[in-house]
């Protein structure tokens, strides 16, 4: 890519890997005081997709202008699947103003808020205030105007529970899923959708699998008037964290797992599978895992993995290196690299026997 040189430290290099498709390059080259195309350059040569905005149909455009007013845009992004760059991007050239991350409220939108509560349908009022309807409803009952739940046929997204639980996404699709949470696919367009679930099903999934959330981590009413059970809940709960004892499954461990061989610590594997930190160390001590230490794949080792994965063996890379095999072998197939390597093998005729 043509641009200014400019000589990044591994650690800003690690910054722009680890953020990109969350953070914009336009936010990133003020960070850096650089150009947008050496923020780019780096991405490129670490195996990174470039944004592009040529690639949008015009379903897809009316599409964006319709979620813009109703949902933060890293769900837009989820929703659409695309990256967030993208979808900051492409919002920013039709001059949309997207929902972003939990700005402050002023006096003027409380007033305004307080004014029209109760008076105007709730989506009308967000996108007057360009803000989620579920964020009035947390500010409606933080400000006492009134319940955040109205009837029993509300929806709330994926994303919302996460914010109001503070679950992690992956634990609400999979370990909640597989234990009976009611998602519904809500129909955007003939080509995307994105699961929501009632507030009915939600409470009764909450009552019947009490030790999977702990209630402290969400606030007094935020669920409408609290049930006896709940009540009963936030007593147990402030002396002993029900996600303590938590029996693990087959897939918390093997995530956990992979986690660690990736290079994440026990801070970040504990917040992405809601779990303490001290119960994923306990948990990878006993694995015999307790002797590696996690190390972030720096920019130059990504690098030198993407440039040699196809002639040399993992065992071979690992040893220039300095990590293990398994490491290098995780880090290969988390960046599409295996995939690639097996089709490759695939077309060529190439077998294993």
């Amino acid at each position: 890519m043509n641009g200014q040189k400019r000589e990044f430290t591994d650690e800003e290099i690690q910054y722009i890997i680890s953020n990109w498709g969350k953070e914009s390059p336009y936010s990133m080259k003020k960070k850096f005081n650089c150009s947008w195309y050496a923020v780019c350059r780096v991405a490129e040569q670490n195996g990174l997709d470039i944004p592009t905005s040529n690639k949008w149909t015009n379903e897809e455009i009316e599409t964006l202008k319709l979620l813009s007013d109703k949902f933060h845009y890293s769900e837009i992004a989820k929703i659409m699947n695309k990256t967030e760059n993208a979808i900051y991007i492409k919002a920013r050239k039709l001059g949309i103003t997207l929902i972003q991350d939990r700005r402050k409220w002023t006096k003027e939108e409380e007033v305004l808020l307080s004014d029209l509560w109760g008076t105007k349908p709730i989506e009308k009022i967000a996108q007057t205030l360009k803000r989620t309807v579920f964020s009035l409803k947390v500010k409606a009952v933080r400000m006492g105007l009134g319940p955040m739940i109205k009837n029993n046929y509300d929806f709330i997204t994926v994303s919302d529970m996460c914010d109001l639980l503070n679950v992690s996404r992956d634990r609400i699709t999979t370990t909640w899923v597989d234990l009976g949470l009611n998602l519904k696919k809500k129909k955007l367009t003939n080509n995307m959708s994105y699961y929501v679930i009632t507030w009915n099903d939600l409470m009764l999934f909450l009552e019947n699998n009490q030790n999977e959330w702990d209630s402290r981590c969400v606030e007094k009413n935020m669920l409408g008037i609290e049930p006896e059970w709940l009540k009963e809940k936030r007593v147990r709960d402030i002396k002993e964290n029900p996600l303590w004892y938590r029996k693990w499954t087959e897939e918390e461990i093997k995530q956990a797992v992979s986690l660690f061989k990736s290079g994440k610590n026990y801070l970040e594997i504990a917040k992405i599978i809601n779990r303490s930190e001290s119960a994923i160390a306990n948990l990878l001590r006993n694995m015999g895992y307790s002797y590696m230490l996690p190390q972030y794949w720096k920019g130059k080792e990504l690098k030198y993995l993407r440039e040699n994965y196809k002639t040399m063996t993992y065992s071979e890379i690992a040893e220039v290196l300095g990590r293990t095999t398994g490491a290098v072998s995780f880090k290969a197939e988390e960046l599409g690299y295996q995939k690639k390597l097996t089709k490759s093998l695939k077309n060529s005729g190439g077998n294993n026997g």
